[in-house]
Order: structure tokens, then C-alpha cells, then sequence
């Protein structure tokens, strides 16, 4: 009698068990796959919906993903864009890539595979495709894992900016567009593009730095004038220092240091040490130009505007980084436009002030 109370209880404990065996199987094996791609009632949460595979075909250039085949420069893609998302089958990986402009942003936990399982495909599939790329890094794991990759196997141009080690760093000198274009216009002075360019590529760089507080001339009020004034006198002394100074002094302390000796008294009354400056340029000379604005304002505002210029260069003023502002770059922003060129950024997350370059 015992023993025939028994085997109910018996056979619910079995199936209970089986019951918390299939429910962590099933659960580890759900998909997304299973929701279909229509909208659901009538709006009143919402008509959004998973897209059809039709659209997606109409969305996505679906290209074969074969890194292996790529490498040995076989079945390299046409089509240049964004890894989104991929297919697997038995034959095969497929990606699906975005070919329009966009931007991707993405966002994952700790461990979930943002560099493994999504940026390191993007990246394959950039060198494949020929795109010119920047990746930063704040450990330089990208760049020890695919600058030989994409130099070996696909010819590109390496660039690494090691703020981290800013010794073992390439140069990136930010005047070398303007010495560049200068030094063509200087061997032939008839050719005024050039002279053209690096007045342009000057003008580009005194923006930069005078803006890298993350504001224009429109958030300043009623300072405007001194950091204008400012950003065109900086304009003037990069073009004085890529014209006159030697090639090994050209760049973006030496700006620095000729501001600070400009502020010393003048022996002339009046006068300051950048009157006098400019009073030995020719009068058509655009470095007079760029520094009308300063020049023809009042010693006060003058000093000011000498002023701003320098707390804006303060920045730049670091032994390390020197290193890396003194020497000509490895590859300048034509180079990295026209040519598959790749420039990895190594940011020391724990060093806040190395961002600022």
C-alpha cells in the first residue's frame, strides 16, 4: 500500500527535474528569430517592427566575409561601409555592410565583445575595402594587433600617435601642411597656390588651437575681439615661422616661443616688440594681414590679445609630448586622403590632459 502511495510522488519528482533541465536548454537557446516582422494591434504601442529580409537586402550590401582569401589580395570587396551585422551558414560568413554615410554607435558591457566580435571585423573590412581609418585605443591593443596586418597584407600607410609613450610615438608636427606648402612656394614663387595653401592650412591650424576650448568667436560676448584678434595673430607668426625660421625650428613651440619674446618692453615708445616685427615685413606681406586687427588696437588690447594667443599654447607645453610636436609627421592629411593610410591614437584613459592634443 506504502509503495503504491509512492510512485506518484516519485514520477512528479522526475518530471519537476526534467521540468528545470529543459527550461535552462530552452532559454540558453532562444532567439529573436522567432518574432515576427509585423506590427502588432494598432499602433497603440508603437509601429515599429523588425525588418523583412527583403528590406534588409534593399537596406544592406550583403558581401562575403573572407578574411583569409582577402589577405592573399582574392575576392577583394568593392563595396566600402560599416560591418552591421552578418549571417552564418554552412557556407559561409556573410556581412552585411552600410554603405551611406552614417555614423555607428555602439555600447556593450564589459566583456560583451565590442572590439573582438565587432570592431576588429570592421576594421578587416576596411583594409579589404581600402578605407583610410583612425582608431584610438586607450591600451594600443589595436594597433599591436592590426598595424602589421594591414601593412603586410594590404599595403597601407601606418601612422602611431603613442600619447602614452609619447618616445616611442611617430611625429605629428601640426605645421607640417603649412611647411610643406610653403617650402613649394619658396622653390617656385609663381606658383601663388601654394603660397595659397599655406595660408589656408595656417589659418585651419590658428582656428583649432584658439577654439580648443570647445567655443567659437559667438560664445565669447564681449571678449570676441581678443580671441579673433588673437586666432589672426596666431595665423600671422605660423606663416613668419614656416617662411623664415630653419626646417628642424618649424613648428608649434617655436609659435610659443616667439609670442613670449614679442611681450618683452620695446626701446622704441609706443611701439611694441611685435610693431617692430611687422615693420620689417613688406607691406603686401599677409602675415601683416592676418595681424591687422591686433596690430591697430591699443597697447592694453594688444597685450591681451598677445596674451590669449599664449594661454592657448600653454597646452602644448609639455616636455613629453614634445616628442611628438617637434618632428615632422609620418603622414600628413593629404597622404591619409588620397592613400589607404591607417592612424592609430593611443589615449591613456587615466590621463585626462593628453586628450587635449
Amino acid at each position: 500500500m506504502l509503495e503504491n502511495q509512492l510512485v506518484p510522488l516519485v514520477c512528479v519528482g522526475i518530471g519537476m527535474l526534467i521540468m528545470f533541465g529543459v527550461i535552462p536548454l530552452v532559454a540558453n537557446h532562444y532567439s529573436l528569430n522567432g518574432i515576427k516582422s509585423k506590427t502588432v494591434g494598432d499602433g497603440q504601442y508603437g509601429t515599429a517592427r523588425f525588418a523583412s529580409e527583403a528590406e534588409l537586402r534593399k537596406t544592406f550590401a550583403y558581401v562575403p566575409y573572407e578574411p583569409k582569401l582577402w589577405r592573399q589580395g582574392k575576392n577583394l570587396p568593392e563595396t566600402q561601409g560599416l560591418v552591421v551585422g552578418a549571417k552564418f551558414t554552412q557556407r559561409g560568413v556573410t556581412a552585411l555592410i552600410d554603405s551611406g554615410d552614417i555614423h555607428l554607435l555602439m555600447i556593450g558591457a564589459a566583456g560583451v565583445g565590442k572590439t573582438a566580435n565587432f570592431l576588429y571585423p570592421c576594421i578587416e573590412y576596411a583594409c579589404a575595402s581600402g578605407m583610410s581609418f583612425i582608431c584610438t585605443d586607450t591600451k594600443g591593443d589595436l594597433y599591436r594587433n592590426y598595424a602589421d596586418i594591414a601593412r603586410k597584407y594590404y599595403g597601407y600607410n601606418i601612422s602611431i600617435l603613442d600619447l602614452r609613450n609619447p618616445t616611442r610615438s611617430d611625429g605629428d608636427n601640426i605645421l607640417g601642411m603649412v611647411n610643406k606648402y610653403m617650402d613649394l612656394y619658396l622653390e617656385n614663387p609663381e606658383n601663388l597656390a601654394n603660397k595659397a595653401k599655406a595660408e589656408k592650412y595656417a589659418k585651419i591650424t590658428a582656428k583649432t588651437i584658439i577654439s580648443s576650448g570647445g567655443g567659437d568667436s559667438s560664445s565669447y560676448g564681449q571678449n570676441a575681439f581678443f580671441y579673433d584678434a588673437a586666432e589672426g595673430l596666431l595665423t600671422s607668426v605660423i606663416l613668419l615661422i614656416a617662411e623664415y625660421c630653419p626646417k628642424e625650428q618649424r613648428h608649434i613651440i617655436s609659435v610659443f616661443k616667439l609670442i613670449q619674446d614679442l611681450l618683452a618692453p620695446s626701446p622704441v615708445k609706443g611701439k611694441n616688440q611685435f610693431h617692430l616685427l611687422m615693420q620689417k615685413l613688406p607691406p603686401t606681406h599677409k602675415a601683416k594681414w592676418f595681424a591687422g586687427a591686433a596690430l591697430n588696437s591699443a597697447d592694453q588690447a594688444m597685450s591681451s590679445v598677445l596674451s590669449t594667443a599664449m594661454s592657448r599654447l600653454n597646452a602644448f607645453l609639455d616636455s613629453e609630448m614634445e616628442q611628438i610636436l617637434c618632428f615632422d609627421s609620418e603622414m600628413d592629411t593629404e597622404t591619409f586622403c588620397n592613400s589607404k593610410s591607417a592612424i592609430f591614437i593611443v589615449l591613456p584613459e587615466e590621463d585626462t590632459s593628453a586628450t587635449r592634443f
